[in-house]
């Protein structure tokens, strides 16, 4: 006997738009990507580097308008370093914890609670599911990195001494906004990939964290051991730090062409979406 045979009727009416059902989700995920307690002290932790950064900028820039209005030599504005210092080398490490906690879990625990097969069993498609936990765990990621980065240029910017520096700096917040993007779709990505490859949330956050730190610590000391620079291609992070170097105009830590970076970054979050997609795409929906 089946189910209509004891009575069920296939719903019949009205049905929210595709657009609707979107958003619906959208919110969804992000309320429960932020409800736990871990995730917003991470968040609030995770802002703390700010007041180092930004007092440090602050006194650079002094200083060096001191020394110029001394009548000593106009140096360089190394000030401005320390946006990309503040966004890499302190705001990495909370968004890579942030990407541990919201994006790495967010397929596998779906699975785990057993509400994946709920999602499914309403009028939702794997375009709209995908979206939503990229969208949820990528803002998350993306906000501990871009509010420090863009409140530090900001302050550099503020603290010019005419309209025309201040014309001047104005790359540096929309660098500072790109390379924020970029490291947040670059934590969250391939988290969701390897979420979306077990049943266990845990096992999915021991793989992020080995394939992050492992390559780093290997590619950055057979770089330096061997001299070959390339070697250090094979580490996520170190990609991302030869971008930001290049987005802010820094000296590159290895003599490499920025398109190299650049293009292992691509890679990577292409294989993401593509193993995210493949392994979506065996999951039947309704709508």
């Amino acid at each position: 006997m089946t189910i209509r045979d004891l009575g069920y009727k296939p719903y019949e009416g009205d049905r929210l738009a595709s657009r609707a059902r979107q958003m619906l989700l959208t919110k969804r995920s992000l309320a429960l990507a932020w409800a736990p307690g871990l995730v917003k002290a991470t968040m609030i932790v995770g802002l703390l580097p700010l007041l180092v950064c930004a007092v440090i900028l602050y006194f650079k820039v002094k200083a060096r308008m001191m020394i110029m209005g001394a009548g000593g030599p106009a140096t360089a504005d190394d000030a401005t370093n320390w946006i990309y210092y503040g966004i890499y080398w302190c705001q990495l490490w909370f968004a890579f914890a942030m990407s541990l906690l919201v994006a790495a879990p967010a397929v596998a625990g779906d699975v785990a609670s057993g509400a994946f097969q709920f999602y499914f069993a309403r009028p939702i498609t794997r375009g709209h599911y995908a979206a939503a936990k990229l969208v949820a765990a990528g803002v998350l990621v993306t906000l501990v990195v871009a509010i420090p980065g863009l409140l530090l240029a900001m302050l550099r910017l503020g603290l010019a001494k005419d309209g025309a520096e201040a014309l001047g700096l104005l790359p540096y917040v929309l660098s500072a906004l790109l390379f924020s993007v970029v490291m947040g779709l670059s934590l969250t990505l391939p988290a969701l990939a390897l979420s979306a490859l077990t049943r266990k949330p845990g096992y999915a956050q021991g793989g992020w964290s080995a394939i992050f730190f492992m390559p780093w610590v290997l590619g950055e000391g057979l770089a330096a051991s061997a001299d070959m620079p390339l070697l250090a291609l094979f580490s996520l992070p170190t990609c991302l730090r030869l971008v930001g170097q290049g987005l802010f105009g820094i000296e590159r830590s290895y003599d490499l062409h920025i398109l190299l970076p650049v293009g292992v970054v691509v890679a990577i979050l292409s294989l993401s979406v593509w193993t995210l997609w493949s392994r979506l795409s065996r999951v039947e929906d309704l709508a």
